[in-house]
């Protein structure tokens, strides 16, 4: 396992590469391993789609299936199955394939085991079916001028910047009107930082689809404080992301800094050493 600390601003090539990367998924049917479940104390934290974990929901966490697929889960000793839906990213433990809230494990029974051989399979989506039906329908019954309504269109190429060290924090970025669209080109500078000191760790991301909102969010608040350790587990093709508020010289003004980070909504924070991550 290989961990790397980096500012927030070469979070975005990390986070761009890990896009092209895992843009593809996979087209399989069925996978095989062991589930387990998630525990009571994380109900009502996010997960990594951004939904809050709600125990008592039919809900698991899988490492690349899209979030809101369905999967039907067979535990292969007792053949109890479940159908969830994908909000999280995980488990991150060798074996394990998928991780399932309170009430879903409680359907099979895995609340009792602690964990289980299963059977994973994607269920398909009745329900994008029928729309589809419908739209046909509708088609053909107008003689085919039928027109559907398109999905509105959006640029998320806009990413937060963070300046690199001597370059008198200003930061280059132009708007570029063309064809009716507005697109932002920022200028992004990477730079490494010692681990030392103290910071006020927000959050733990499995997801770089979610890491760049929060870092572009905390850089305005917390401007030139904003640090992304990110940790790669290269046997499972996995990354974690911690996003930190810091450094700070001492725990005494770390700790002071994270009432002022919990005041700014993340209720959550907790203050880490900087030189055990």
């Amino acid at each position: 396992m290989r961990r790397t600390f980096i500012t927030a601003s070469g979070l975005f090539l990390v986070c761009f590469s890990w896009i092209l990367v895992n843009a593809y998924v996979p087209n399989w049917s069925e996978e095989f391993g062991k589930a387990n479940f998630y525990a009571d104390s994380l109900h009502g934290r996010k997960t990594s789609s951004g939904e809050k974990y709600d125990k008592t929901e039919l809900t698991a966490a899988h490492k690349s299936l899209p979030f809101g697929t369905k999967v039907k889960v067979t535990r292969l000793d007792n053949k109890k199955s479940v159908v969830v839906r994908i909000n999280d990213r995980g488990p991150f433990k060798e074996g394990y394939i998928i991780e399932l809230s309170r009430r879903a494990a409680e359907e099979i029974d895995l609340d009792q085991d602690k964990s289980a051989s299963v059977r994973v399979e994607v269920v398909p989506d009745t329900d994008s079916k029928t729309a589809a039906a419908k739209t046909s329908a509708t088609k053909a019954k107008s003689g085919g001028n039928f027109d559907p309504a398109r999905p509105a269109q959006y640029s998320t190429t806009g990413a937060t910047t963070a300046t690199a060290k001597g370059a008198k924090g200003a930061k280059a970025k132009e708007e570029i009107k063309e064809n009716g669209k507005n697109t932002e080109l920022y200028k992004v500078a990477m730079e490494r930082s010692s681990k030392a000191g103290f910071g006020v760790q927000v959050s733990t991301l499995y997801d770089a689809d979610n890491v760049l909102p929060i870092i572009t969010k905390l850089q305005k608040q917390f401007p030139g404080k904003v640090m992304v350790n990110v940790e790669r587990d290269n046997a499972n093709d996995l990354s974690a992301y911690r996003v930190i508020v810091g450094p700070f010289a001492d725990e005494k003004t770390a700790t002071a800094q994270q009432k002022t980070v919990a005041r700014k909504g993340y209720k959550q924070c907790f203050v880490v050493d900087l030189s055990e991550i």
